[in-house]
């Protein structure tokens, strides 16, 4: 039998599109992310035992939840409910720690929208994306080729994305050991991943220094690239309500993918797309 607690872990696993346990807990990096054994994270699933709180910040972010959002206040309640039961949570804690009902946020079509776009998703593993991250080469060969069905020698990918012909090879084959492309032919290369929608791991379960590597690579290939178009929004709101706002940036990005395709078309390009929340003042 289940617990507040277990069901909803079980309920924002399937949602993120993580459909087995087993798949949650490899493809977030197993214990070396998550803090326990498979075996553990399973009686987690199974209402059988329930975390140290100090865990769930790591598993809010597992989830692919935002934090401090609806979900992943959702899943500190329940924690606290299974904790400490239901009545003395409604008696005691509740008046102090519920969320703001004002910050849900997220509309049914959101939802919706949500719930078909996390069945079409593949999640990186850490050592996948450390790969990625392992040279700009590496990086870029990535972006392209799992935006890409046909498979490309590596010469004519290395000129058609201005790369060095022997840095991108280097690139081409650390992907390749982790999985993320194929050699069907000598020197020539293909993604099985064309057409998904592919979901990093969130930066704060790795090095810290792959979030400064990843802001390099991405800063130097937004420089080398054309600013197609701009939008900006100045707005004063209360910091705990606006968080509400951020699932659905959060979706809105994903989302975009709608729009991807896998074949080159006369007007086809990499486009990449910037989702920021900046606080200016506190005032």
């Amino acid at each position: 039998m289940g617990t507040i607690f277990s069901d909803t872990l079980v309920k924002l696993r399937t949602g993120a599109g993580f459909k087995t346990a087993y798949s949650f807990f490899q493809e977030n990096g197993g214990k070396s992310v998550l803090g326990i054994s498979y075996r553990k994270y399973l009686l987690l699933e199974q209402g059988k035992n329930l975390p140290a709180l100090s865990r769930l910040t790591c598993f809010s972010y597992a989830l692919r939840l935002v934090p401090q959002g609806p979900e992943a206040n959702a899943l500190a309640v329940a924690w606290l409910k299974t904790f400490a039961g239901d009545d003395v949570y409604r008696e005691v804690l509740a008046p102090l720690v519920a969320p703001k009902a004002e910050a849900r946020g997220m509309t049914p079509l959101h939802d919706a929208m949500k719930k078909n776009l996390s069945e079409k998703r593949y999640f990186l593993t850490p050592d996948q994306y450390r790969a990625i991250l392992s040279s700009y080469e590496s990086y870029l060969c990535y972006q392209a080729l799992s935006n890409e069905t046909a498979s490309w020698k590596a010469e004519e990918l290395a000129k058609t994305l201005r790369l060095d012909k022997t840095g991108a090879l280097a690139g081409l084959k650390a992907l390749k050991e982790v999985k993320l492309v194929k050699e069907p032919h000598k020197g020539v290369f293909s993604s099985p991943l064309a057409g998904m929608q592919i979901d990093g791991p969130q930066f704060n379960l790795l090095e810290a220094s792959f979030r400064a590597k990843n802001e390099e690579y991405h800063k130097r290939l937004v420089e080398s690239g054309t600013s197609e178009w701009v939008s900006t929004c100045l707005l004063r709101a209360d910091g705990e309500v606006f968080k509400g706002y951020l699932p659905l940036m959060n979706l809105n990005m994903q989302a975009a993918g709608v729009y991807a395709i896998s074949k080159k078309t006369p007007s086809s390009a990499l486009f990449m797309i910037e989702s920021r929340l900046t606080r200016l003042r506190d005032f």
